[in-house]
């Protein structure tokens, strides 16, 4: 994955060295990058307000709290909120390891130790004059925090598609945004980590358990195809032999006799 990509560059041995620090603040702005690509790497981290960073495979949306890794030679426009306010480190290196040419949200919700990090050396290159070995060193305890906080984060997304799964599979009646209620974050955040963890979205996973408890019930009892339609809740018969065949290459019919055989 793309992110893994990146992850592993900033924890390498990569000889990296900051270009500049800037401490921002847009009202109704935006800047672009698309005639010429950006000159360098950024780590940017949203105090306030949200950004739309467009391109053109799609659009990107950051918002508060997010720390966002900005790729040298990318192309994209930054579209910005009403007031944004915002960390850009920017930095350069020796080697750039064929990254992909695209803003990535790195973090969803930066902790503190991060924040602290980012905003220190902001302030020390805003209000005094900071040597490149100075900022490096600090730049490099900053990466090392930025990955420890990811690998905590990812622990967390482990334990929130964990606990989503759980909900799936006890109540068919919970919709997915109930979920991420539960779950304490939002839907948008629970449909991108369940597919990041599990490869298929909570809807698909939801279906593909349903017809996985069809596939048990044909196999082990005498239930008629309406019987089990109808104990797992789907709209009608017909609506569920055309899933089932989706999911298995077959009707109910011949996956039962399949199964005979």
């Amino acid at each position: 994955m793309d992110k893994e990509k990146v992850l592993r560059w900033l924890g390498s041995d990569v000889d990296f060295h900051v270009t500049k620090v800037l401490k921002q603040h847009w009202y109704k702005q935006k800047y672009s990058y698309l005639n010429t690509p950006r000159p360098d790497f950024g780590l940017m981290l949203l105090v306030s307000g949200s950004i739309d960073f467009i391109t053109e495979h799609g659009t990107i949306s950051a918002r508060t709290g997010n720390l966002v890794f900005l790729s040298k030679h990318s192309r994209y426009e930054a579209v910005f909120s009403d007031e944004v306010d915002d960390y850009l480190i920017c930095f350069d290196a020796d080697e750039e390891g064929g990254l992909p040419f695209a803003p990535m949200i790195l973090s969803e919700r930066t902790n503190l130790a991060c924040f602290d990090k980012i905003r220190a050396l902001s302030d020390e290159n805003i209000y005094g004059t900071r040597t490149q070995l100075y900022n490096k060193g600090r730049f490099l305890l900053l990466l090392d925090s930025i990955l420890e906080s990811i690998e905590d984060e990812s622990d967390a997304h482990s334990y929130i598609v964990k606990h989503a799964c759980d909900l799936l599979q006890k109540n068919e009646k919970l919709t997915i945004e109930q979920i991420a209620k539960k779950c304490a974050i939002s839907t948008s955040l629970l449909r991108r980590i369940f597919t990041e963890k599990l490869g298929v979205s909570p809807v698909k996973y939801r279906m593909d358990m349903k017809l996985r408890r069809a596939m048990y019930l044909i196999e082990s009892t005498n239930m008629t195809v309406s019987e089990i339609a109808e104990y797992l809740s789907f709209f009608d018969a017909a609506y569920f032999c055309k899933l089932f065949r989706a999911h298995t290459g077959m009707t109910p019919t011949q996956y039962a006799k399949s199964k005979r055989i």
